[in-house]
Parts: C-alpha cells; sequence; structure tokens
C-alpha cells in the first residue's frame, strides 16, 4: 500500500457511502427540497459528527483484542463478506426512486446515522481493520479521503437537487451504482485474500 492507494480507497468508500440509496440520501435530498441548502448541508456533515466517535471505538476494541489473532482474521473475514454483499446488492440495483417526506435536520440526520447498523458494520469490520494495517499517516490519509469524500458528494448533491435528482432516478446512476458493485466486490475478495 502508498500513500496515493490510501486516498483512492478513502474517496471510493466516501463517494460510495455519499451516493448509495438508502434513508441519509433520502433525507438530504428531502431536507434540501422542502428546506433551503444549508439544511441539506447540516445533513452532509452530520457523518463527522456519529463516524469518528464509531470508528475510534472501532480501534479501541480492535487493539485490545489485538491478542486473539484468530478473531482478527475473523473480523476480516466478515469485513470481506460484508463488502462482496454491498457489492452484489449494487448490482442488484435496477432502479431507484427518491422518497422526499422524509422530514427533519441536522439532528434528524445525527440520529439516523447513529441508529444506522451500516455505520457500525463499516467501521468495525472494514474501516477500523484497514486503519491498523497501514501506517499512521497512510490511515489518516485514507480517513481524511474518506471524509470529503462522504461529505463532499453530499453537499454536491445538495449543490445540484434538482439536476441531481432527475439523475438519480435515472438508468445512469443504476449504471454507476454497479460499478460500485464491482469494486466493492474486488475489495472485498482482497480483503479475504489477505487472511489466507
Amino acid at each position: 500500500m502508498n500513500i496515493l492507494d490510501d486516498l483512492l480507497t478513502g474517496l471510493m468508500f466516501g463517494i460510495s457511502a455519499g451516493i448509495s440509496p438508502g434513508p441519509l440520501l433520502a433525507l438530504l435530498i428531502s431536507e434540501t427540497i422542502r428546506g433551503h441548502k444549508k439544511n441539506g448541508f447540516l445533513v452532509s456533515i452530520s457523518p463527522l459528527f456519529t463516524d469518528i466517535p464509531v470508528f475510534i471505538v472501532s480501534l479501541v476494541i480492535l487493539d485490545n483484542i489485538e491478542k486473539y489473532k484468530n478473531l482478527i482474521k475473523l473480523i476480516s473475514l466478515f469485513g470481506g463478506i460484508i463488502l462482496i454483499y454491498y457489492g452484489i446488492k449494487h448490482l442488484k440495483v435496477k432502479e431507484y426512486k427518491i422518497e422526499t417526506d422524509l422530514a427533519g435536520s441536522f439532528k434528524k440526520a445525527i440520529i439516523l446515522n447513529i441508529l444506522n447498523p451500516y455505520t457500525y458494520l463499516f467501521w468495525f469490520f472494514i474501516g477500523a481493520p484497514y486503519f491498523r494495517k497501514v501506517s499512521l499517516l497512510e490511515g489518516f490519509v485514507f480517513l481524511i479521503s474518506f471524509f470529503i469524500g462522504i461529505t463532499g458528494s453530499m453537499i454536491l448533491i445538495t449543490l445540484f437537487t434538482e439536476k441531481l435528482k432527475r439523475f438519480i432516478e435515472s438508468r445512469y446512476y443504476v449504471y454507476l451504482l454497479k460499478v460500485i458493485g464491482i469494486l466493492f466486490i474486488i475489495f472485498g475478495i482482497l480483503l479475504l485474500k489477505d487472511i489466507f
């Protein structure tokens, strides 16, 4: 691994998290359409307040079980399986319609993220193990690029909501999800390969 790899990996995970179908994306678009762009910006930065604590807790847990090598391998195995599952899920998407009946604000986005099991799955099984296996500098490059990717992509969606809403409901968005799905499967296989 080198710093460019970590940068690109972080961006890939961040952007895919920012644009993937889910309640947070629906909330982002809903808040922007029904409220104002600043509402969308507040939703966009919510992962900074929810994901960092989850990442730190995941790191502490993994550090405390480091002596149990088989358990670390098991966590990496689950990480690889989760990525492959995400990949297959993305490949199966045929269309996506945005539901804009969600109401809320920054507080709603925080609650939504805290209650989102994918946040915990990603950081415990994928993000934190990745951070641990690279150097400290590479780990921080990965983290920073992840948050640039997720918040940046969501801010762009906020800025261009009307146009992006049409794009997200088009077949091109489905193609993009399939490409992300293939990348997830590749990363999942690479993670599994590292175990054996």
